[in-house]
Protein backbone atom coordinates (compact mmCIF):
# COMPACT_ATOMS: atom_id res chain seq x y z
CA UNK A 1 0.00 0.00 0.00
CA UNK A 2 1.12 3.52 -0.70
CA UNK A 3 2.07 5.73 2.25
CA UNK A 4 -0.89 7.72 3.42
CA UNK A 5 -3.49 5.02 2.82
CA UNK A 6 -4.43 4.99 6.51
CA UNK A 7 -4.90 8.77 6.34
CA UNK A 8 -7.10 8.44 3.26
CA UNK A 9 -9.15 5.74 4.98
CA UNK A 10 -9.62 7.91 8.08
CA UNK A 11 -10.49 10.92 5.91
CA UNK A 12 -13.16 8.97 4.01
CA UNK A 13 -14.56 7.59 7.26
CA UNK A 14 -14.68 11.17 8.61
CA UNK A 15 -16.54 12.33 5.50
CA UNK A 16 -19.11 9.53 5.80
CA UNK A 17 -19.53 10.24 9.51
CA UNK A 18 -20.06 13.95 8.84
CA UNK A 19 -22.60 13.32 6.10
CA UNK A 20 -24.57 10.42 7.54
CA UNK A 21 -23.52 9.66 11.11
CA UNK A 22 -21.57 7.00 12.93
CA UNK A 23 -23.84 4.10 11.97
CA UNK A 24 -23.08 4.70 8.28
CA UNK A 25 -19.35 4.15 8.80
CA UNK A 26 -18.66 0.53 7.85
CA UNK A 27 -15.37 -1.05 6.89
CA UNK A 28 -16.77 -2.20 3.53
CA UNK A 29 -18.22 1.21 2.68
CA UNK A 30 -15.07 3.10 3.63
CA UNK A 31 -12.89 0.66 1.65
CA UNK A 32 -15.06 1.20 -1.43
CA UNK A 33 -14.83 4.98 -1.03
CA UNK A 34 -11.03 4.79 -0.82
CA UNK A 35 -10.81 2.36 -3.74
CA UNK A 36 -9.35 -0.60 -1.87
CA UNK A 37 -10.70 -4.06 -1.14
CA UNK A 38 -12.61 -4.60 2.09
CA UNK A 39 -9.85 -6.93 3.30
CA UNK A 40 -7.13 -4.33 2.59
CA UNK A 41 -8.64 -1.89 5.08
CA UNK A 42 -7.85 -4.36 7.87
CA UNK A 43 -4.12 -3.92 7.19
CA UNK A 44 -4.49 -0.41 8.54
CA UNK A 45 -7.32 -0.77 11.06
CA UNK A 46 -8.00 -4.09 12.77
CA UNK A 47 -11.68 -3.29 13.29
CA UNK A 48 -14.33 -0.59 13.04
CA UNK A 49 -13.62 0.57 16.59
CA UNK A 50 -9.99 1.32 15.66
CA UNK A 51 -11.14 3.18 12.55
CA UNK A 52 -13.56 5.29 14.57
CA UNK A 53 -10.77 6.03 17.07
CA UNK A 54 -8.71 7.35 14.15
CA UNK A 55 -11.66 9.51 13.07
CA UNK A 56 -11.93 10.82 16.63
CA UNK A 57 -8.20 11.58 16.72
CA UNK A 58 -8.60 13.58 13.51
CA UNK A 59 -11.54 15.39 15.12
CA UNK A 60 -9.54 16.20 18.26
CA UNK A 61 -6.79 17.52 15.97
CA UNK A 62 -9.26 19.77 14.15
CA UNK A 63 -10.68 21.01 17.42
CA UNK A 64 -7.22 21.70 18.88
CA UNK A 65 -6.18 23.53 15.73
CA UNK A 66 -9.34 25.64 15.87
CA UNK A 67 -8.60 26.65 19.45
CA UNK A 68 -4.96 27.38 18.60
CA UNK A 69 -5.90 29.82 15.83
CA UNK A 70 -8.12 32.04 17.95
CA UNK A 71 -6.87 35.41 19.07
CA UNK A 72 -6.86 35.53 22.86
CA UNK A 73 -8.90 38.16 24.70
CA UNK A 74 -7.38 40.15 27.56
CA UNK A 75 -10.67 40.16 29.51
CA UNK A 76 -11.25 36.80 31.28
CA UNK A 77 -15.03 37.03 30.87
CA UNK A 78 -14.66 37.78 27.13
CA UNK A 79 -12.10 34.98 26.80
CA UNK A 80 -14.47 32.55 28.46
CA UNK A 81 -17.31 33.54 26.14
CA UNK A 82 -15.00 33.29 23.11
CA UNK A 83 -14.00 29.76 24.12
CA UNK A 84 -17.60 28.69 24.65
CA UNK A 85 -18.66 30.25 21.36
CA UNK A 86 -15.92 28.27 19.62
CA UNK A 87 -17.29 25.08 21.21
CA UNK A 88 -20.79 26.03 20.13
CA UNK A 89 -19.60 26.77 16.57
CA UNK A 90 -17.93 23.36 16.39
CA UNK A 91 -21.00 21.57 17.78
CA UNK A 92 -23.37 23.27 15.34
CA UNK A 93 -21.10 22.97 12.30
CA UNK A 94 -20.15 19.32 12.87
CA UNK A 95 -22.85 17.74 15.05
CA UNK A 96 -21.98 14.16 14.14
CA UNK A 97 -18.30 14.62 14.88
CA UNK A 98 -19.22 16.40 18.11
CA UNK A 99 -21.35 13.39 19.06
CA UNK A 100 -18.47 11.03 18.36
CA UNK A 101 -16.11 13.09 20.50
CA UNK A 102 -18.41 14.02 23.36
CA UNK A 103 -21.83 12.45 23.49
CA UNK A 104 -21.17 8.72 23.82
CA UNK A 105 -20.65 7.65 27.45
CA UNK A 106 -17.24 6.21 28.25
CA UNK A 107 -17.23 2.43 28.09
CA UNK A 108 -20.18 2.39 25.68
CA UNK A 109 -18.44 2.93 22.39
CA UNK A 110 -16.64 6.19 23.15
CA UNK A 111 -14.05 6.43 20.42
CA UNK A 112 -12.22 9.44 21.80
CA UNK A 113 -9.94 7.31 23.93
CA UNK A 114 -9.15 7.99 27.54
CA UNK A 115 -9.15 11.79 27.43
CA UNK A 116 -9.47 13.12 30.96
CA UNK A 117 -11.24 16.46 30.69
CA UNK A 118 -9.18 17.78 33.61
CA UNK A 119 -5.97 17.51 31.59
CA UNK A 120 -4.40 19.54 28.81
CA UNK A 121 -5.69 16.93 26.35
CA UNK A 122 -9.05 18.67 26.15
CA UNK A 123 -8.70 21.94 24.22
CA UNK A 124 -12.16 22.98 25.37
CA UNK A 125 -11.69 22.49 29.07
CA UNK A 126 -8.09 23.77 28.97
CA UNK A 127 -9.31 27.02 27.44
CA UNK A 128 -12.12 27.38 29.97
CA UNK A 129 -9.79 26.53 32.87
CA UNK A 130 -7.34 29.20 31.72
CA UNK A 131 -10.08 31.86 31.48
CA UNK A 132 -11.60 30.94 34.86
CA UNK A 133 -8.18 30.85 36.53
CA UNK A 134 -7.25 34.24 35.10
CA UNK A 135 -10.64 35.65 36.13
CA UNK A 136 -10.19 34.41 39.69
CA UNK A 137 -6.69 35.88 39.88
CA UNK A 138 -7.95 39.25 38.63
CA UNK A 139 -10.96 39.24 40.95
CA UNK A 140 -13.45 39.01 38.08
CA UNK A 141 -14.74 35.67 39.42
CA UNK A 142 -15.11 34.60 43.04
CA UNK A 143 -12.27 32.38 44.31
CA UNK A 144 -13.19 28.71 44.04
CA UNK A 145 -11.87 25.40 42.71
CA UNK A 146 -10.85 26.34 39.17
CA UNK A 147 -11.25 22.82 37.74
CA UNK A 148 -14.69 22.31 39.23
CA UNK A 149 -15.96 25.69 38.07
CA UNK A 150 -14.61 25.08 34.56
CA UNK A 151 -16.13 21.59 34.47
CA UNK A 152 -19.49 23.02 35.59
CA UNK A 153 -19.40 25.57 32.77
CA UNK A 154 -18.46 23.01 30.12
CA UNK A 155 -21.05 20.55 31.48
CA UNK A 156 -23.77 23.19 31.15
CA UNK A 157 -22.79 23.84 27.55
CA UNK A 158 -22.48 20.16 26.73
CA UNK A 159 -25.88 19.43 28.26
CA UNK A 160 -27.55 22.18 26.27
CA UNK A 161 -25.77 21.10 23.07
CA UNK A 162 -26.80 17.48 23.61
CA UNK A 163 -30.43 18.50 24.15
CA UNK A 164 -30.35 20.69 21.04
CA UNK A 165 -28.81 17.92 18.92
CA UNK A 166 -31.49 15.53 20.15
CA UNK A 167 -34.20 18.00 19.09
CA UNK A 168 -35.48 18.37 22.65
CA UNK A 169 -35.45 22.18 22.76
CA UNK A 170 -37.36 23.02 19.58
CA UNK A 171 -35.12 25.99 18.82
CA UNK A 172 -33.46 27.20 15.65
CA UNK A 173 -29.66 27.49 15.79
CA UNK A 174 -29.81 31.29 16.34
CA UNK A 175 -32.38 30.84 19.12
CA UNK A 176 -30.22 28.12 20.63
CA UNK A 177 -27.16 30.39 20.56
CA UNK A 178 -29.16 33.03 22.41
CA UNK A 179 -30.24 30.47 25.02
CA UNK A 180 -26.62 29.41 25.55
CA UNK A 181 -25.57 33.03 26.05
CA UNK A 182 -28.36 33.62 28.55
CA UNK A 183 -27.62 30.37 30.41
CA UNK A 184 -23.94 31.29 30.66
CA UNK A 185 -24.79 34.76 31.96
CA UNK A 186 -27.03 33.22 34.60
CA UNK A 187 -24.32 30.76 35.61
CA UNK A 188 -21.64 33.44 35.85
CA UNK A 189 -23.82 35.90 37.76
CA UNK A 190 -25.72 33.37 39.83
CA UNK A 191 -29.44 33.16 40.20
CA UNK A 192 -29.62 34.42 43.77
CA UNK A 193 -31.77 37.41 44.72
Amino acid sequence: MAPGTADRIAAEASAILGAEGEDAVSMRRVAAAVGITPMAIYRHFPNREALLRAVAERGWGQLSQRWGQRARQDNPRAELRRSLNALLDFALEQPRLYALLYAVPSGQGNHSGDVDFRTDESPVLSSVVAAVDEGMHRGVFEPDDVSEVALSIVALMHGLISMHHAGRLGLSDPEFRALCGTAMTRLLHGVGA
